[in-house]
């Protein structure tokens, strides 16, 4: 039987961002976060157990101890590891990132199983999970609460055309189709991402408004849209940021939603943006990131 390998790395808050890096090269499944105390976050990742299981822990444990004793992050990070059995890799993972409310339109739930009735929401049902991708993330809470209010204060206006860059589970495809938007293209260059996300898609009944692409941010990407939406770590939204205006992708309406920066970055994101010609129309901090709106001028 096929199982999963539950990894939790304890790290100062400062350093997620540089964490989640490593923890994304790893080609996890699912992440959390959640606080041990005010000096530590505790995040979680899963990893099916194959043979090669035991090369990336210890490809961990030497990029986290390289990172301290170069003063990347501030204290060294300590990992534990858990085996679970294929049925019950997600349970866990549940109970850490329960029903989530998000803005005034969404219920995230990790679960095919019956809820009771919210006329009053939009729900989103995840299972295949990927990294920023179950709303329980500050990034994507903003990103989606980012879009809703976007769309909503824009309803006079037709949003034919939403550009999901980095899909990871689908969640914000999946949230744009379901507000509404008429066609969505959603890109990934990781493909267990793309079939995760297009499972998503399937449970969310929104599978017809998605195309999935495999791109490496826009490579494959062609046309314009009106709404552009990432969560992406910092230096892949600098290279989007250049790519957004060489390529073209955004006209004088449109707008580019994004997260995925540390507040400490976007003191770096935010100059960058302006000397490209971006004018930032809104931003928002939690837990020490970053989600912002922004136009070309």
């Amino acid at each position: 039987m096929v199982t999963w390998l539950e990894i939790k790395i304890f790290v100062d808050p400062a350093n997620v961002e540089q964490i989640l890096g490593l923890v994304d090269a790893l080609g996890y499944v699912g992440t959390a976060q959640r606080f041990e105390t005010d000096e530590t976050v505790c995040i979680i990742a899963y990893l099916p157990s194959t043979e090669d299981v035991t090369e990336k822990l210890v490809w961990l444990q030497e990029q986290l101890d390289y990172a301290y004793a170069h003063g990347w992050i501030i204290k060294p990070a300590s990992v534990t590891t858990k085996l679970l059995d294929a049925e019950d890799w997600e349970t866990p993972l549940r109970n850490v990132l329960p029903p989530l409310l998000i803005g005034q339109k969404f219920l995230v739930i990790l679960t095919d199983g019956e809820i009771e009735s919210r006329r009053d929401r939009i729900v989103l049902r995840l299972r295949s999970l990927g990294g920023f991708g179950t709303g329980h993330h500050p990034t994507t809470r903003m990103c989606l609460e980012f879009l809703e209010k976007a769309m909503e204060e824009d309803k006079h206006r037709a949003f034919k055309r939403v550009l999901d860059v980095g899909t990871g589970s689908g969640i914000l495809a999946i949230a744009a189709a379901k507000l509404g938007a008429k066609e969505i293209i959603a890109t990934d260059i990781d493909d267990a991402a793309l079939e995760a996300a297009k499972e998503n898609a399937r449970r969310n009944q929104v599978e017809d408004k998605i195309n999935f692409v495999k791109s490496d941010l826009l490579r494959q990407v062609k046309g314009q849209f009106d709404i552009v939406l990432s969560n992406l770590l910092t230096p892949l939204i600098k290279d989007l940021a250049w790519q957004l205006k060489s390529r073209k992708v955004l006209n004088r309406d449109s707008f580019w939603i994004a997260s995925g920066i540390s507040r400490e970055s976007w003191k770096e994101v935010k100059p960058l943006l302006a000397k490209l010609g971006y004018r930032i129309v809104d931003e928002g901090d939690l837990d020490g990131w970053v989600a912002f709106k922004a136009q070309l001028l």
